[in-house]
Formats: C-alpha cells, structure tokens, sequence
C-alpha cells in the first residue's frame, strides 16, 4: 500500500510535473498552481523540459455559492478530467478540441 499526504493551501491546485508524456515515474518538480494555463511553445515547462511533459494537478475547489460553474478544458495531445475520483472527460488520445463540462458545485 502506497499513502501520499499534501497539505491543502489555498491558492490553487497541487501540480506535479514529470519530463515524460505519460505521467510516469518521479515528478520533475511540484508546485501549487493558481492558473492552469500554460504555453507549450515558451520556454521550458521544467527545468528540462519544454515539451512532451505531463502535468497532474489536484487538489480541492471551494465554491463560493451553490450553482453551476464551467469548466473548460483544452489540451494538445491530451487530457483526462476527474471530479470526486470520478472520469468525467477521457481524451487522452486526442488532440486539440475544447471540452465544456458544467458541473454543480455546493
């Protein structure tokens, strides 16, 4: 059995960085991140890295009110979407579309 504990900040999202596609192996860094948007064509997104590099962020979402909010996912060469441990969006293998997904958060 593996236990992996994190200390919930406010401020964003817990996000681990790997210099490989496939989420695999020892993080090359991890950091909170309070904006999820990142160019893949400025520069490098680790310290080696600058493409074929995959992101985990997770954490919690504290929502002000009760009500419908959106997300919108994009990604370039894939994405996977979960909420309460739950797969919403499954695009691993695809590319380059927008996702919506309106979700109720209380």
């Amino acid at each position: 059995m593996t236990v992996s504990v994190e200390l919930a900040r406010r401020g964003g999202l817990y996000a681990e960085y790997f210099n490989n596609a496939f989420l695999n192996g020892v993080p090359a860094m991890a950091r909170v991140d309070n904006i999820m948007n990142l160019r893949w064509n400025e520069g490098l997104l680790t310290k080696e890295a600058s493409d074929f590099v995959s992101i985990h962020w997770y954490g919690k979402i504290l929502a002000p009110l009760t009500e419908d909010f959106t997300f919108i996912l994009r990604g370039d060469d894939g994405f996977k979407f979960y909420f309460d441990n739950q797969l919403l969006i499954d695009r691993w293998d695809s590319c380059c579309d927008d996702m919506l997904l309106t979700l109720r958060l209380v």
